[in-house]
């Protein structure tokens, strides 16, 4: 996996909780595919930042004596080069607190990070004439940047999840565009209302998509919807865990049972090869089976 240092180039407030992190890149190449992420690796106050070497399998090793940077993931909603000079926007939804949110909050122009090569997730067909888009603050970034890059033969249904009004973006598109905007109480309701936006839609026989991003149960909810009840291929959708509802109560659980969880996944992924649809609806049944 390639790594590279980033510049902090300028910040701004996008709107309550989104700030928009301008980066200063060399050698970026784009994925092309509009939720395409970056894992940012951030420095400890007062500790030098130390660049990784990353392997295809995702081993990770260090210089003797680096301080080791933490990773987090974020959108990369924009993307120029001018003069030969690359810049990457990412916007990133601030909690009240943790190393990004920090970050995120605190970063000034010179400051730098890691970043790792960008991958994407969002595979719609070419033209496809439908799609559901479902996203809480977490992914509403991506939602923007799909939005923008569709063609306006397209029509698209876009829920979008919030505890704030006040984190309400502009969302142009050419396409047909018909936007929700559905605020929650609290964190704790975001769950059943991303899983709602989808379970409880008549959803088109063909030529569709459904793409999700947010909170990881709302997630492995819609996909059990649209694979076991509703019988769709694994190309007419995705969903993506972006973040964890009681992410220490979770972690402390997959600690308890992550030997098994590696052994059970293992033996899934021999068994079906590479069909990546059936490995994981697997990897929900294991998941589900050991409590997480």
């Amino acid at each position: 996996m390639k790594t590279s240092i980033a510049t902090v180039l300028g910040r701004r407030q996008r709107s309550a909780h989104l700030v928009t992190v301008t980066l200063g890149v060399t050698g970026y190449t784009s994925t092309g595919i509009p939720d395409e992420y970056v894992r940012v690796m951030i420095p400890p106050a007062g500790a030098a930042l130390a660049l990784p070497e990353i392997d295809e399998k995702w081993n990770i090793s260090y210089p003797e004596g680096a301080v080791e940077p933490d990773f987090r993931v974020y959108t990369v909603t924009d993307h120029r080069t001018v003069d030969g000079r690359t810049s990457i926007a990412l916007d990133i939804a601030l909690h009240d607190q943790g190393v990004g949110s920090d970050w995120a909050r605190t970063c000034r122009p010179g400051d730098q990070v890691g970043i790792v090569e960008p991958h994407g997730l969002y595979a719609a067909p070419a033209g496809v004439g439908w799609q559901l888009l479902v996203a809480d603050i977490t992914g509403l970034p991506a939602v923007a940047r799909i939005l923008r890059e569709l063609s306006p033969q397209q029509k698209v249904a876009a829920h979008i999840v919030l505890t704030d009004p006040g984190d309400r973006i502009a969302l142009p598109s050419p396409a047909d565009v018909d936007v929700t905007w559905q605020v929650v109480a609290k964190d704790t309701d975001i769950c059943e209302a991303l899983a709602a936006a989808v379970t409880s839609r008549e959803l088109p026989d063909s030529d569709r998509y459904v793409w999700l991003a947010g909170e990881a149960r709302s997630s492995r909810a819609v996909r059990k919807h649209l694979r076991r009840e509703l019988g769709w291929s694994h190309a007419d959708f995705y969903t993506c865990g972006y973040w964890q509802i009681e992410a220490e109560k979770w972690n402390a659980r997959y600690e308890q049972v992550a030997e098994v969880v590696v052994q059970k996944s293992a033996e899934a992924q021999r068994e079906v090869g590479a069909d990546q649809g059936a490995y994981l609806d697997a990897l929900d049944d294991i998941y589900e089976s050991v409590g997480l």
